[in-house]
Protein backbone atom coordinates (compact mmCIF):
# COMPACT_ATOMS: atom_id res chain seq x y z
CA UNK A 1 0.00 0.00 0.00
CA UNK A 2 1.06 3.63 -0.83
CA UNK A 3 2.32 6.10 1.80
CA UNK A 4 -0.80 8.09 3.15
CA UNK A 5 -0.45 11.52 3.31
CA UNK A 6 -2.89 14.24 4.92
CA UNK A 7 -4.68 17.05 2.90
CA UNK A 8 -7.18 19.55 3.53
CA UNK A 9 -9.90 20.10 1.28
CA UNK A 10 -12.85 22.82 1.11
CA UNK A 11 -15.89 23.17 -0.43
CA UNK A 12 -17.03 26.23 -2.80
CA UNK A 13 -14.78 29.18 -2.32
CA UNK A 14 -14.95 29.59 1.78
CA UNK A 15 -11.98 27.64 3.91
CA UNK A 16 -15.04 27.47 6.62
CA UNK A 17 -16.77 24.42 5.29
CA UNK A 18 -13.31 22.70 5.16
CA UNK A 19 -12.03 18.74 6.36
CA UNK A 20 -8.52 17.05 6.54
CA UNK A 21 -8.24 12.77 5.25
CA UNK A 22 -5.53 10.84 4.84
CA UNK A 23 -5.33 10.14 1.28
CA UNK A 24 -2.32 7.83 -0.85
CA UNK A 25 -0.73 9.28 -4.45
CA UNK A 26 -2.35 6.05 -5.94
CA UNK A 27 -5.91 7.21 -5.42
CA UNK A 28 -8.46 7.92 -8.93
CA UNK A 29 -9.97 10.63 -9.33
CA UNK A 30 -13.83 8.61 -8.85
CA UNK A 31 -12.31 6.90 -5.62
CA UNK A 32 -10.93 10.40 -4.24
CA UNK A 33 -14.38 12.08 -5.26
CA UNK A 34 -16.52 9.72 -3.38
CA UNK A 35 -14.30 9.59 -0.27
CA UNK A 36 -14.86 13.83 0.07
CA UNK A 37 -18.28 13.11 -0.51
CA UNK A 38 -18.73 10.54 2.19
CA UNK A 39 -16.60 12.82 4.34
CA UNK A 40 -18.35 15.66 3.44
CA UNK A 41 -21.62 14.62 4.28
CA UNK A 42 -20.62 13.47 7.92
CA UNK A 43 -18.21 16.06 9.30
CA UNK A 44 -19.67 19.01 11.29
CA UNK A 45 -16.19 20.82 9.54
CA UNK A 46 -18.19 20.74 6.30
CA UNK A 47 -21.95 21.27 7.70
CA UNK A 48 -23.15 24.53 5.95
CA UNK A 49 -24.15 27.30 8.33
CA UNK A 50 -28.35 26.53 9.41
CA UNK A 51 -28.22 23.56 7.44
CA UNK A 52 -30.32 22.29 10.41
CA UNK A 53 -33.09 23.88 8.79
CA UNK A 54 -32.42 22.63 5.33
CA UNK A 55 -34.58 20.02 3.61
CA UNK A 56 -32.90 16.94 3.55
CA UNK A 57 -32.42 15.68 0.08
CA UNK A 58 -29.89 13.07 -1.34
CA UNK A 59 -26.35 13.86 -0.63
CA UNK A 60 -24.41 16.33 -2.75
CA UNK A 61 -22.41 15.25 -5.47
CA UNK A 62 -18.57 16.29 -6.42
CA UNK A 63 -18.65 18.05 -10.00
CA UNK A 64 -14.90 19.67 -9.38
CA UNK A 65 -12.28 19.17 -7.64
CA UNK A 66 -8.91 21.55 -8.25
CA UNK A 67 -5.84 22.22 -6.48
CA UNK A 68 -4.54 25.01 -4.84
CA UNK A 69 -0.97 25.26 -5.06
CA UNK A 70 1.09 26.87 -2.00
CA UNK A 71 3.22 29.38 -3.15
CA UNK A 72 5.98 28.93 -0.96
CA UNK A 73 8.59 26.73 -2.41
CA UNK A 74 7.94 27.42 -5.80
CA UNK A 75 8.55 29.95 -8.70
CA UNK A 76 4.93 31.73 -8.80
CA UNK A 77 6.01 33.13 -12.41
CA UNK A 78 6.78 29.29 -13.85
CA UNK A 79 4.23 27.24 -10.88
CA UNK A 80 0.57 27.25 -11.81
CA UNK A 81 -1.86 28.75 -9.12
CA UNK A 82 -4.28 26.17 -9.56
CA UNK A 83 -4.65 22.44 -11.58
CA UNK A 84 -7.98 20.88 -12.55
CA UNK A 85 -7.55 17.26 -11.39
CA UNK A 86 -9.20 14.78 -14.09
CA UNK A 87 -8.51 11.38 -14.11
CA UNK A 88 -5.26 11.55 -16.24
CA UNK A 89 -3.52 13.83 -14.11
CA UNK A 90 -5.00 12.81 -10.62
CA UNK A 91 -2.47 10.18 -9.49
CA UNK A 92 0.67 12.70 -10.33
CA UNK A 93 -1.20 15.82 -9.04
CA UNK A 94 -1.72 13.71 -5.54
CA UNK A 95 2.14 12.78 -5.92
CA UNK A 96 2.99 16.96 -5.72
CA UNK A 97 0.84 17.15 -3.28
CA UNK A 98 2.12 14.51 -1.19
CA UNK A 99 6.25 16.14 -1.86
CA UNK A 100 5.07 19.04 -0.68
CA UNK A 101 3.99 18.35 2.50
CA UNK A 102 0.64 19.04 2.79
CA UNK A 103 0.77 22.66 2.17
CA UNK A 104 -1.56 22.46 -1.35
CA UNK A 105 -5.48 22.56 -0.56
CA UNK A 106 -8.22 20.81 -2.74
CA UNK A 107 -10.97 22.97 -3.91
CA UNK A 108 -13.87 21.11 -4.10
CA UNK A 109 -17.10 21.99 -5.98
CA UNK A 110 -20.41 20.28 -4.76
CA UNK A 111 -24.01 19.99 -6.50
CA UNK A 112 -27.14 19.10 -5.36
CA UNK A 113 -29.10 17.09 -7.27
CA UNK A 114 -32.11 18.38 -8.15
CA UNK A 115 -35.37 17.61 -6.31
CA UNK A 116 -37.67 15.76 -8.26
CA UNK A 117 -40.76 18.19 -6.94
CA UNK A 118 -39.29 20.81 -8.49
CA UNK A 119 -38.80 19.17 -11.90
CA UNK A 120 -42.49 18.42 -11.44
CA UNK A 121 -43.45 21.65 -10.71
CA UNK A 122 -41.45 23.40 -13.34
CA UNK A 123 -43.17 20.93 -15.73
CA UNK A 124 -46.64 21.43 -15.00
CA UNK A 125 -45.72 25.40 -15.23
CA UNK A 126 -44.75 24.85 -18.36
CA UNK A 127 -47.81 22.71 -19.23
CA UNK A 128 -50.11 25.17 -17.99
CA UNK A 129 -48.37 28.57 -20.04
CA UNK A 130 -49.84 29.27 -23.61
CA UNK A 131 -47.40 29.07 -26.60
CA UNK A 132 -46.95 33.07 -27.11
CA UNK A 133 -44.21 32.42 -29.92
CA UNK A 134 -46.62 32.35 -33.12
Amino acid sequence: MAQEFPVVFTIGNSSSRHEVMLISAGLGIKNLSDRIQELASSSVNCAEALAKYKKKSESEKVTEIKVRWAAEGRDSKLFPKTTILTGENCKAVLSLISLHGGKDVLEVTLESPPSSTEDSKDSKESKDLPDRTK
